[in-house]
């Protein structure tokens, strides 16, 4: 994977992006507090609409799959993401709030069907189903680390982590 250009920058936005997004419930929680709308709730509701944006955007790829060349669509689509954490990070409103999850979700359901196609089309057939299952467990563990590390420097800055990784476009 590493010899590899297009499967090297898979791996890598594949992995930052995990890391972003999974900041996201727990920046839910924190920031949610002058929104005017109980925390619980409030956290539940962005945390909602960023896990409707994922399905809206992945219908949206069922409806009108991707063209174009999956390199460059993966590194577009990690930049739109980064984007979107952009504005969530930006935004003090609770409905623009919502729709900036919203927009995230849909943003990442594109990303990651980029990220499958990227596999399918620079993987050797030889090693493509070890190169689908590293990429996804290097997934798994980028999710779990950006969940611990906002986790852990809420207390610092409640969007510290979105703001980190936000302007990150990859390798």
């Amino acid at each position: 994977m590493l010899s590899t250009g297009p499967l090297r920058r898979t791996m890598y936005l594949t992995i930052t992006v995990a890391f972003g997004v999974a900041a996201l419930p727990i920046t839910a929680v924190v920031s949610t507090e002058p929104s005017g709308v109980g925390v619980a709730a409030a956290a539940g509701v962005l945390t909602a609409a960023y896990g409707l944006g994922n399905l809206a955007g992945s219908i949206g790829v069922m409806i009108r799959p991707l063209t174009g060349e999956a390199d460059q669509l993966m590194s577009r689509l990690a930049a739109v993401v980064a984007v979107t954490l952009l504005a969530v990070l930006l935004t003090p409103v609770f409905p623009i709030a919502v729709a900036t999850y919203a927009a995230a979700g849909i943003a990442n359901g594109y990303f990651f069907a980029a990220t499958l196609a990227a596999r399918s089309e620079y993987a050797p057939p030889q090693g493509r189903g070890q190169i689908f299952v590293w990429i996804g467990a290097l997934k798994i563990t980028a999710g779990s680390a950006g969940t611990a590390l906002a986790g852990a420097v809420i207390s610092i800055g409640v969007h510290l982590h979105l703001a980190l990784v936000a302007p990150t476009r990859g390798a």
